[in-house]
């Protein structure tokens, strides 16, 4: 099975000078947790969650208005997948670094989607497909599920 197969087409981005009350926005009028942040081709080269604008604004302490994507996501590594990758790579790469959103990219390494461990759990409570990597996807959800090491705090 590949990440096509079932992952979420429509997709909400921004661009690294989006401000983050606008990206606040988004998230919340089409109930997403996460948007990833493109270029001016298309190109994913970031991902901001809803927890990246809390923790951003409060250790920056300025407004959401006053801050950009780029504000709070700019130090972060980009993992992302192609739409022809097996979903056991797209699993893979989100338990060994502990991520629950991968940005799809299709042959020109533009944003095509997103695959969330939520769209793996749905396909898995479907899947009558013996190859379906349930195991992968247990350790997967263990992954980004546990308790991490509390990171440094940032005056």
């Amino acid at each position: 099975m590949n990440v096509k197969d079932m992952m979420t087409t429509q997709v909400y981005s921004c661009e690294s000078n989006t401000p983050l009350n606008t990206v606040a926005m988004t998230m919340w009028n089409n109930d997403c947790g996460s948007v990833p942040i493109v270029d001016q081709e298309h190109k994913p080269i970031g991902m901001i969650t809803d927890r990246d604008i809390a923790m951003g604004a409060a250790l920056q302490k300025k407004p959401l208005w006053e801050l950009t994507a780029q504000d709070v996501s700019n130090s972060q590594l980009l993992y992302k997948c192609d739409v022809e990758d097996d979903v056991q790579q797209a699993l893979d790469l989100m338990r060994e670094y502990g991520v629950r959103r991968l940005p799809v990219v299709n042959s020109h390494g533009t944003l095509a989607g997103i695959v969330t461990s939520g769209d793996i759990i749905a396909q898995a409570d479907s899947a009558e497909d013996a190859d379906f990597p349930f195991h992968r996807t247990e350790q997967m959800l263990k992954s980004i599920t546990g308790h991490h090491a509390p990171m440094p705090l940032i005056a």
